[in-house]
C-alpha cells in the first residue's frame, strides 16, 4: 500500500477491500457506500489502488465489485501470506454486522417504507408496487436486512454485538420484515432468526435477548408462511394486533400502535402461541414424514397423493404425486433422503423419487389386504410393510424383492411397523400385542409384548433403541424394555380417546402422542410427565418431530398440515384458563322446545346443557357416559334430556336438576356398530319418549321401548346411516349406504313407501318437514334432496352448493327453509319452494356435524368437529318475517351491528373481508375456531371465544398513521 497515503485513506481502502472479501454477495459502489457510511466518491477512491486485485463488473448493469481472482481472498485470509494486510474475518464480520444494524436503524423511513396507501389491498394490487420497492429500498438496505445475522454468526462472540442485536430486535424488527416481505424474501426471516439464536447460545447473560429472539422467530415464521404475508401493512394491522399480549413482541411493539382493531375474549387473552403454520392440503392428511436433513417434509393424503414441501418456505417442491387410487396410510423417507415410500388401501407399496416424483419401484404386491404401515431400516437396506392381512413383509431396497416374510398371524391386523435405530429389531403390532422380529432371519426375538386391551395403532423406538413406545385404541401409552420385553412405564391414560400416533424426538428426551381426543401431548421421557399439551381443531392422524427437535409436524383429518414450535421449557398448566365447552367433536345438538336451552353431545363422552339466553354461555355438564355421545334429544315438554353413546347406552336425564333418571342398554344390534362414526357419519338415533330407533349394518331398523326390542323393520339391503321421526311420531324415514330411502309406520313397523333411490352416495341424514309432507335427505354425494315421501317424487331439484359430503339437515319450524351442514365446513340455508340457496354461513373450522332450529325459527345451533357450538341468527328465512323468503334475499347474509360496526365474512385463508371485499384483518389459525361471527349470537368453546371490534380502528388509508416508530 502506498506509504504516502493519509491514514484515513489507508483505513478506508482496507475497509472497502475487507468488505469486498467478506461480503456475502458482490455489492455495487453505491451499495458499498451506503453500507459503510461513505460517499460513492470515497469508495471509488479506495478502489483505485486496488485495480490489480478487484474489478467492477462492466457487464453487470449494477457494476458490482468483486475480487479479480478467486484465490485472492484465500491470500488475504492467510496471515502468513498477507502479513500486516491480513483480513481478520471474525473482526471484520463483527464490523459488518454493526454496519448492517446501523444501516437499518438510520434509514429515513422507519415505518411504511414504500408508502403503501391502504391496508385494504394485497401488495400486488398496489399501483406501481415494483417501482415503489426499487426506489424506497436501495440495495445496501436490502443487503443489511438479508445478511446481518450471517455476519453476526461469523463474528465470534463480541460483547458489543449483543447490545446491537438487542437494539435491533427491540426497535427495528417490523421495518426489517417490511423490507424482506416487499422484496419477496420474507421466507429468509426465520432462518436469520435461527442464526441469531445460535450465536446467542455462546453469549452469557443473554436470556432476555434469547427470549425476545425466540418470540420474534415465531412471529416471523407465522407471518412468512401464512397468507397474511400477501399484504405488508398487516404486519401491524393483523399480526401485531393479534399477538399474545404477554409475549415479548407485544411488550416491545404493541404500545406503539395507535387504535388497533380490538381482539378480545378468553381465547385471545390466554393464547399460547405454539402453532407456527397451517397449510391447507385439500384432503385428509393421513401421514407425515421429515427428511433426515430437515430440508423438506412429505405428506400422504386420503385422496392418494404425496405432497413434498420445502420446510423453510412451506411451498411444494414438486407437483403432487398421484401415487395411489385409494387412501395413503403411511409414508417413509429413505435415510439418504432420495426416496419416499407409500402404502395404501389398494394393497400395494410404491417408491418414488423425492426430487422428481418419478416412480422408482413398485407397485410391490403380495399383501392381500390394505397396507397400513411402512418403514425403512436405518441403514437403508430394507423396507418393512405391515398389513390388515396380518402379515409383515421385509423387502430388499436393492432388488425390491421380498427378503423375509410373510411374518405374523393372518388373523391379527398389523397397524404399525418400525425398525430399531441399529436396524437389528423390527417391531410390529398384532392387534393388541407387539411382536419383535429379527429382520435378517425373520424369527421372533421373544414372545409378543402384551398389556394393551385394544388394538395397538402406533409404535416408535426411543433414540438409543433400548425402549419401545406403543399407543393404543385403549387410550393408553406403554413403554417397553426391548431387551427384556417388560413393561417399564405406563400404561399412561392421560388421553381420553384412541392414541393414533407417537414419535420420539431426535435426542429421545421428548415423546409426542396424538389422539382422537384432538390433542397432542409432549412427554418428558425422564419423568414421563406431560411437558406440553397442544389442542388441534382437527383430529391429528400423524405427528413427527423435526430433525433438530424444535418443531412438530402434524397432519389432520380436517385437511390441514400444521407446524408447531416445541416449547423450550415445560408448560405451566396452571396458568391457562379453561372455558366451558367440549374437548372433542360435537356430533349432536338440540334446542329445547321453549328455546331457552341447547343440549349438546360430544365425542368427549359428555352431554352439556347450555342456557341459550345468557352471556357468556353457561352450562351444566352431564358425565355418566363412558363412550362417545352420538345423539341427544329433548322431550316435547322440555322436562327430560335423552342421550345415546357409541357403546349403545341410553341415558335419560331430568333437565331441571341434571340428575340421571335412568339408563338402558347396551341396545343390541347386529354387525360392527363401532367403526362407522369415527370419520364419516353422524349419529343415527332418534328419541320419542323412551323409544329408540336405531340402525344396523346389515339393513334392519330396530325400535326399542324401555330397553326392549319391539319391532324389526326390514327392507334395506345395506347399512342404515340415518333415521328421522315425523313430528307426530307416526312415521319413520331411514336412509342407507347405497342412497335409498324407506318410509315406515312407526306404530306397526310396516313399510309405507320405498325403497326408492335418493342419492348416488350414502345418505348421511334425513329430516321430516314439520307437517310431515316432505322429507329432506343429505348425502355423501354433496347434495340435499327434498322429497314427497308418499310417492317418492322430488319436490324440487337437487340442492347443489356444498363441495364435500353433507352431514346434517334440518327443517325450520314453519317448513319454509332447510339448513344443511357439510364437511366443507359451511352451513347453507335453502328456500324450500324454489330450491335456491338463501345464505352460506362460514365460521366452523372443521366438519359441521349437526344442526337444529330453535322453536321460534329465529335461531339455529350447529355442532362441529372443531369442538364448538355456534348459535346463529336466521338471516331472513322465517324467524324475523311473517312471509316466505323471496329472491331478493342476499346469498351472503349481511349483518351490521347497531353500533355501525363492520359487516364482514371470513375466507378459507383467514382473511376477513367487508361487504365490498376489502381486507380488514387476517385471523391466525388458532383463533378462528372460537371467532364470533357477525351472524353468531354466541359461540361455546372450551378454548374460549374471540370477538372483533373494528370501530375507530386505524385501518384502510388510515393505517399510514397507525404506528409510531422510534
Amino acid at each position: 500500500m502506498n506509504e504516502d497515503l493519509e491514514q484515513l485513506e489507508k483505513d478506508q481502502i482496507q475497509l472497502v477491500l475487507h468488505t469486498v472479501i467478506c461480503a456475502q454477495e458482490p455489492l455495487t459502489v453505491v451499495a458499498l457506500a451506503g453500507l459503510l457510511d461513505l460517499t460513492s466518491a470515497r469508495v471509488e477512491a479506495a478502489l483505485k489502488p486496488l485495480w490489480s486485485v478487484v474489478r467492477v463488473s462492466e457487464s453487470s448493469p449494477e457494476d458490482r465489485v468483486s475480487t479479480m481472482h478467486a484465490s485472492f481472498p484465500d491470500y488475504m485470509l492467510n496471515p502468513s501470506r498477507s502479513g500486516r494486510f491480513v483480513c481478520n474475518t471474525e473482526a471484520h464480520n463483527a464490523r459488518l454486522a454493526g454496519f448492517c444494524f446501523r444501516r437499518i436503524s438510520t434509514n429515513t423511513d422507519q415505518f411504511n417504507i414504500c408508502n403503501l396507501p391502504s391496508s385494504h389491498v394485497f401488495d400486488k394490487d398496489v399501483p406501481g408496487i415494483e417501482e415503489r420497492v426499487k426506489q424506497k429500498i436501495p440495495s445496501d438496505l436490502l443487503y443489511a436486512c438479508e445478511y446481518w445475522a450471517v455476519h453476526l454468526c461469523l463474528s465470534g462472540s463480541p460483547s458489543e454485538g449483543l447490545y446491537r442485536l438487542h437494539e435491533f430486535l427491540s426497535k427495528r424488527l417490523l421495518l426489517w420484515m417490511e423490507v424482506l416481505n416487499l422484496n419477496k424474501r420474507i421466507h429468509k426471516g426465520a432462518v436469520l432468526m435461527d442464526g441469531a439464536l445460535s450465536w446467542l447460545q455462546a453469549i452469557p447473560d443473554s436470556e432476555d435477548v434469547k427470549m425476545l429472539a425466540r418470540d420474534e422467530r415465531r412471529f416471523v415464521t407465522l407471518f412468512a408462511t401464512s397468507p397474511v404475508s400477501a399484504s405488508t401493512p398487516h404486519i401491524y394491522v393483523s399480526m401485531l394486533a393479534s399477538w399474545p399480549s404477554r409475549q415479548s413482541v407485544s411488550e416491545h411493539y404493541a404500545h406503539r400502535v395507535e387504535r388497533p382493531i380490538s381482539i378480545t375474549g378468553l381465547q385471545a387473552a390466554d393464547r399460547q402461541q405454539s402453532l407456527l403454520s397451517l397449510i391447507p392440503a385439500r384432503s385428509q392428511v393421513r401421514c407425515v414424514a421429515y427428511s433426515s436433513n430437515g430440508v423438506f417434509f412429505a405428506t400422504g393424503t386420503f385422496d392418494g397423493r404425496i405432497l413434498v414441501w420445502d420446510a423453510m418456505t412451506l411451498q411444494l417442491t414438486i407437483d403432487p404425486v398421484h401415487a395411489h387410487n385409494q387412501v395413503i396410510n403411511a409414508i417413509a423417507i429413505s435415510p439418504d433422503d432420495t426416496q419416499v415410500c407409500s402404502c395404501s388401501d389398494d394393497m400395494t407399496i410404491c417408491i418414488w423419487d423425492i426430487r422428481t416424483g418419478a416412480q422408482i419401484a413398485g407397485p410391490l404386491t403380495g399383501h392381500t389386504r390394505e397396507v397400513w404401515s411402512v418403514d425403512y431400516s436405518r441403514d437403508g437396506k430394507w423396507l418393512a410393510s405391515g398389513s390388515v392381512d396380518g402379515t409383515v413383509r421385509i423387502w430388499s431396497t436393492e432388488t425390491w424383492l421380498m427378503q423375509s416374510g410373510p411374518l405374523g398371524n393372518e388373523n391379527k391386523r398389523v397397524g404399525s411397523v418400525v425398525f430399531s435405530p441399529d436396524s437389528t429389531v423390527l417391531a410390529a403390532t398384532s392387534e393388541s400385542q407387539i411382536c419383535l422380529w429379527n429382520p435378517l432371519s425373520g424369527q421372533k426375538i421373544r414372545e409378543p409384548l402384551s398389556h394393551h386391551t385394544d388394538v395397538v395403532r402406533t409404535l416408535t423406538f426411543l433414540h438409543d433403541g433400548a425402549y419401545l413406545v406403543s399407543g393404543s385404541e385403549d387410550h393408553t401409552i406403554c413403554v417397553w424394555d426391548v431387551s427384556t420385553g417388560q413393561l417399564v412405564h405406563g400404561p399412561f391414560r392421560e388421553h381420553s380417546s384412541k392414541v393414533i400416533s407417537v414419535a420420539s424426538s431426535p435426542t429421545g428426551h421428548l415423546l409426542v402422542s396424538a389422539s382422537m381426543d384432538s390433542t397432542m401431548r409432549i412427554w418428558d421421557t425422564a419423568t414421563w410427565q406431560t411437558y406440553a399439551l397442544f389442542r388441534s381443531t382437527g383430529i391429528v392422524l400423524s405427528v413427527k418431530f423435526s430433525p433438530d427437535g424444535q418443531r412438530l409436524l402434524s397432519g389432520s383429518i380436517d385437511r390441514n398440515i400444521r407446524i408447531w414450535e416445541v416449547p423450550q421449557a415445560p408448560a405451566d398448566s396452571t396458568t391457562r384458563k379453561q372455558s366451558e365447552g367440549h374437548d372433542n367433536w360435537v356430533g349432536s345438538v338440540a334446542f329445547s322446545p321453549c328455546g331457552t336451552y341447547i343440549v349438546s353431545g360430544s365425542h368427549d363422552k359428555t352431554v352439556r346443557m347450555w342456557h341459550s339466553k345468557k352471556q357468556p354461555p353457561t352450562c351444566t355438564t352431564l358425565t355418566t357416559h363412558r363412550d362417545q355421545v352420538l345423539a341427544v334429544g329433548i322431550s316435547a315438554d322440555s322436562s327430560h334430556i335423552f342421550s345415546l353413546s357409541q357403546d349403545r347406552m341410553l341415558c335419560v336425564w331430568e333437565r331441571q336438576t341434571g340428575q340421571l333418571e335412568y339408563t338402558a342398554g347396551p341396545i343390541e344390534i347386529d354387525g360392527d356398530y363401532g367403526s362407522h362414526y369415527q370419520e364419516l357419519w353422524p349419529a343415527v338415533f332418534v328419541f320419542d319418549g323412551r323409544r329408540v330407533v336405531c340402525w344396523s349394518t346389515s339393513g334392519p331398523v330396530y325400535i326399542w321401548q324401555d330397553g326392549n326390542q319391539t319391532h324389526e323393520l326390514t327392507g334395506h339391503t345395506s347399512t342404515v346411516c340415518s333415521i328421522a321421526l315425523s313430528a307426530d311420531s307416526q312415521r319413520i324415514v331411514s336412509g342407507d349406504h347405497i342412497g335409498k330411502l324407506i318410509v315406515w309406520d312407526a306404530r306397526t313397523g310396516q313399510q309405507l313407501h320405498g325403497p326408492f333411490s335418493a342419492h348416488s352416495g350414502y345418505v348421511t341424514d334425513v329430516a321430516f318437514s314439520p307437517d310431515g309432507s316432505h322429507v329432506a335427505s343429505a348425502s355423501g354425494d354433496t347434495t340435499v334432496h327434498l322429497w314427497k315421501p308418499h310417492d317418492a317424487t322430488p319436490s324440487s331439484t337437487s340442492l347443489h352448493g356444498h363441495s364435500h359430503p353433507v352431514r346434517c339437515v334440518a327443517y325450520s319450524p314453519r317448513g319454509y327453509c332447510v339448513i344443511s351442514g357439510s364437511s366443507d365446513r359451511t352451513i347453507r340455508m335453502w328456500d324450500v319452494a324454489s330450491g335456491t340457496s338463501i345464505a352460506v354461513l362460514v365460521g366452523h373450522v372443521d366438519f359441521v356435524l349437526s344442526v337444529a332450529f330453535s322453536g321460534d325459527g329465529k335461531q339455529f345451533a350447529s355442532g362441529s368437529a372443531d369442538g364448538t357450538i355456534r348459535v346463529w341468527n336466521v338471516p331472513a328465512c322465517e324467524g324475523n318475517s311473517q312471509t316466505k323468503p323471496n329472491d331478493s334475499i342476499a346469498r351472503q347474509p349481511r349483518v351490521t351491528g347497531d353500533d355501525g360496526g363492520y359487516d364482514w365474512t371470513i375466507d378459507s385463508d383467514g382473511w376477513i373481508h367487508d361487504h365490498v371485499n376489502r381486507l380488514l384483518l387476517w385471523v391466525p389459525p388458532d383463533l378462528r375456531g372460537g371467532l364470533v361471527m357477525p351472524q353468531n349470537t354466541m359461540v361455546m368453546s372450551s378454548q374460549g371465544c374471540t370477538e372483533l371490534d373494528f370501530m375507530d380502528a386505524m385501518i384502510g388509508d388510515m393505517w399510514q398513521s397507525c404506528y409510531r416508530p422510534l
